[in-house]
């Protein structure tokens, strides 16, 4: 069952099918998560499906911000999913994107492979390194060659996060303290990042997917290091929810507003060619840091899910990713979302978010269900060894229609670049990737 994508430039009804629908009953899934609903719902609708919220059971579909309040559950509170049920959140999830999570992972994997890892800044976690951060920081005085920003572990949207001053001015009782990166490129005379987009879309074996568009969020003021600038968090922070509440925010009604506070790939792909730039380079090292940092939370997020006897082919999970471009060019990790913001707010959202959604349900493969009959309209292949299930379902999502995603782990050409960081491998991981080097 596939679902029509709606802004797709390029449409090619020879791929995109949708399947007869004689009864549209047979959506049968549950919603919770605010930030998603209400696109979600829409899209479902304008693809003539019904929505049904609050039956819980057989749901085909389950998008919820606490999933392990809504799965079924059989003994020992472990969760009972069937093959068919796809849920919207790998379970854990939110510890490992947690800022100072984040890090530490990175920073493992940076022990281990030095010449690999350096695509975020400098960092170190409150309470856990303390000692570290009162011997760096104890004499520390605001210097503006040498700028550290603090973070709470669990903030979003710009909030909570200030320049340091002094060690002792931090209330927090968790946080990270990270280096501030001041060489950056400017649109326009401010600082800007990019939201971009990764799905995983199954663990074992992995397949990681990045999206093609996204979002240049641009800051509300010039960028400036002056003493008096570095507590205006419109100069210096360029979340949208943020600058959205200062008077000089330009909201991207039309598509191609070069004045607005929000850009799309093609706006900015058009801005780097003044520099001869191209953004297929940038591209390039923006895959890789996408790979290296799920890589780099595999073992915990599997395991998690063995621990729970959980089938992993029922998760998926799209992921924002926070991007700073230096005056080089070169990405620089800030932050991994698990919640990227989903709502309509202007124009340049909605062909964005509404095709993000139609891409994710078609990859990941919806099969339909029946609510009036309590049936599956298309089964499920049945494979009497599990691990043949798993790598017969990962090639069947490869030929699944994809639209703007493009997987970027593993293929032919990342594969061997890649296998080295797996520090615990699955054994689907190493049958999947022997298939694909084999294909012609």
């Amino acid at each position: 069952m596939f679902f029509d994508p709606i802004y797709h430039e390029y449409k090619n009804s020879n791929i995109i099918s949708k399947i007869n629908i004689k009864d549209k009953n047979y959506f049968v899934s549950f919603f919770e998560c605010g930030s998603f609903y209400a696109q979600l719902i829409d899209i479902l609708e304008k693809n003539g499906l019904i929505k049904s919220n609050y039956i819980f059971g057989k749901n085909n579909l389950f998008i919820c911000s606490k999933i392990n309040k809504f799965l079924p559950k059989k003994v020992d509170n472990h969760f009972d999913l069937d093959k068919y049920q796809k849920v919207y959140r790998y379970l854990n999830m939110e510890y490992l994107v947690q800022k100072n999570t984040l890090f530490k992972h990175y920073s493992s994997m940076k022990k281990i492979f030095y010449n690999d890892f350096h695509y975020m800044p400098e960092t170190y976690n409150y309470p856990e390194e303390k000692n570290i951060i009162n011997k760096k920081f104890k004499n520390y005085k605001l210097n503006l060659s040498d700028l550290w920003l603090i973070k709470p572990n669990n903030g979003s949207g710009g909030k909570g996060i200030f320049i340091l001053t002094y060690l002792k001015n931090i209330n927090y009782k968790q946080f990270v303290i990270t280096k501030y990166i001041t060489n950056v490129n400017l649109i326009n005379g401010k600082k800007y990042d990019l939201r971009l987009f990764a799905l995983i879309s199954g663990l074992k074996p992995l397949r990681i997917y990045f999206y093609r568009e996204g979002y240049v969020r641009i800051a509300t003021e010039k960028y400036s290091l002056d003493m008096q600038s570095l507590e205006n968090k419109f100069v210096h922070l360029t979340n949208s929810d943020l600058n959205r509440h200062n008077k000089n925010f330009i909201s991207s009604n039309g598509y191609n507003n070069i004045n607005a506070n929000a850009w799309n790939i093609f706006m900015y792909k058009n801005f780097l060619k003044k520099y001869n730039i191209d953004w297929n380079n940038i591209r390039q090292k923006i895959k890789d840091i996408i790979i290296k940092s799920i890589i780099s939370l595999y073992k915990n997020l599997s395991d998690y899910l063995d621990k729970n006897y959980l089938n992993e082919q029922s998760f998926y999970e799209i992921l924002g990713y926070d991007i700073l471009i230096t005056d080089k060019f070169i990405p620089i990790l800030l932050e991994i979302n698990k919640n990227p913001d989903m709502r309509i707010f202007a124009d340049l959202d909605k062909p964005i978010k509404t095709d993000l959604f139609i891409d994710t349900l078609n990859l990941i493969g919806i099969i339909p269900f029946s609510r009036k009959t309590d049936e599956l309209l298309n089964f499920p292949h049945k494979f009497k060894n599990r691990i043949n299930d798993k790598i017969n379902n990962a090639f069947c999502e490869l030929n699944r229609p994809r639209g703007d995603y493009e997987l970027i782990f593993p293929t032919k050409e990342t594969i061997n670049n890649y296998k080295k960081f797996f520090i615990n491998n699955s054994e689907e991981n190493k049958i999947f990737w022997d298939k694909i080097m084999s294909l012609k």
